[in-house]
């Protein structure tokens, strides 16, 4: 464990023991003095021992890493003790205030102002004062509510001990109700400290959300792109961290490895914007009404016994219905009555999406194999090559040929052609010009089974 990981734990394992310390010392003295001020100052501080107790087990439990039993770590032992904490804090204001009435009512043992009980408080509110500073500033520093919270206890304990030195004055001074209602201060302040403690540790184990967490959440991961929608987003803090999660909506037809990529893209945006958040992703999809061939291709997916429909091409008729055409791929081996039923089965999962159908054709095409057997023969049929590139060269829009590759698969020959175009004409163009060049190389050189081009600028 490294040092800034370390120090919350150090820090409060010097406060227990700062504690035993000013426990033993306020007792003697309160019992010594008769102060009901100091004695009750010895109560608080018994039970300030006890919630310091608490935080260096949650401070120490707390940076435990996440296991089966508590997959999402142990940050809220932090919180839980800042609530327990708080409780205890308000029965000692609760026992202060009960003795300070009665003794104001029905009066109590006489106070002997003591100089080294005054000695003892000054003493006091020095290093209390100095343990909530170093308490307060670590605590920030490591994100611990625990800490935070025995600052707050500190603080108090500050007030508090000047009210019971003012208490003691007035004793000396000849005002013998001085002390009891100097006791009543100290259980005011304590009161006040504990509601506060467990207010806000309470929240936070109910999962109220941080203020403005949320908001900044969502307009993080708005910015993302691939996201065209933020549908919900929930944040809650675990200790020192920020646990949460959101739901996304993006196109229909991205990819599993897409979804993958895009939510590390969230998470990562996320981070930017709240660095101690661990967020959980929830990728779907969101139709786009207007988008039909999207529909139809979502539609297939859902169907699940296509392998690649393509060429999809979406007709609109003169009295508003639709003629789709495509190309759906299937396992090259699978007989042609169970591929008759998986196109029944498509073209019912499309007109599920699309109602307004009134035709479909499916042209089923066998799957290619995943590994064909090959072998380059271009540096042998150097001729032949050299006359693709002369057909190629000779269409009007090709600038050069770029490339040709010859592949010799089964005794056949497949034909691989790269030529240059003008960047500023359209894809659709360049793939007019793409068909046009295969169509001259299939005429001019028959031998060739298959030719595949690219234009390129």
């Amino acid at each position: 464990m490294n040092r800034l990981g370390r120090r919350p734990e150090l820090v409060a394992l010097g406060s227990v023991a700062i504690g035993v310390a000013l426990v033993v010392a306020k007792l003697v003295v309160g019992l010594l003095t008769g102060s009901l001020g100091i004695l009750s100052e010895a109560a608080h501080s018994f039970l300030d021992l006890a919630a310091s107790g608490f935080t260096l087990v949650a401070v120490r439990t707390s940076r435990k890493p996440a296991d089966t039993e508590h997959p999402y770590g142990h940050g809220r032992t932090e919180n839980l003790a800042a609530f327990a904490e708080g409780v205890l804090l308000l029965i000692t204001a609760a026992f202060i205030a009960f003795e300070a009435v009665r003794r104001l009512v029905i009066g109590g043992a006489t106070v002997n102002p003591a100089g080294y009980a005054f000695v003892l408080l000054i003493g006091t509110l020095l290093v209390e004062a100095g343990r909530a500073a170093v308490l307060r500033r670590v605590g920030r520093l490591a994100s611990s509510d625990a800490l935070l919270a025995d600052a707050t206890n500190r603080l108090s304990d500050v007030l508090a001990t000047v009210g019971v030195l003012a208490g003691l004055l007035g004793v000396r001074m000849g005002l013998s109700w001085a002390d009891s209602v100097a006791a009543l201060l100290v259980a005011g302040i304590v009161a006040r400290a504990a509601g506060l403690i467990a207010w806000r540790s309470g929240d936070i184990l109910i999962d109220r959300a941080p203020a403005g967490a949320e908001k900044q959440l969502r307009e993080a991961i708005q910015k993302v792109d691939g996201v065209r929608e933020v549908r919900s987003v929930r944040v809650r803090r675990s200790g020192p961290n920020l646990i949460g999660d959101a739901s996304i909506a993006t196109g229909r037809m991205i990819s599993v490895e897409a979804a993958s990529a895009l939510a590390k893209d969230v998470k990562a945006k996320a981070r930017t914007a709240l660095p101690s958040l661990d967020l959980a992703v929830a990728v779907e999809g969101q139709a786009q009404q207007g988008d039909l061939v999207e529909r139809v291709h979502a539609a297939a997916a859902r169907n699940g016994g296509v392998r690649d429909l393509h060429n999809v091409t979406v007709e609109r008729e003169a009295d508003g219905s639709l003629h789709l055409t495509m190309h759906a791929k299937l396992p090259g081996d699978q007989t042609l009555a169970a591929a008759s039923r998986t196109s029944r089965d498509l073209e019912q999962s499309i007109r599920t999406e699309l109602p307004e159908v009134a035709r479909i054709d499916i042209h089923l095409e066998p799957m290619e194999p995943e590994v064909v057997p090959g072998e380059d023969v271009t540096g042998r049929r150097t001729q032949l090559a050299a006359r693709m590139r002369e057909i190629v060269e000779s269409h009007p829009e090709v600038v050069r040929c770029v490339d040709v590759e010859l592949s010799d698969r089964q005794s056949r020959i497949y034909a691989h052609v790269v030529a240059e175009v003008a960047g500023e004409i359209s894809l659709e163009h360049a793939h007019e010009i793409e068909s046009q060049l295969e169509e001259m190389i299939r005429r001019g050189i028959p031998e060739v089974h298959e030719v595949v081009t690219r234009v390129t600028a």
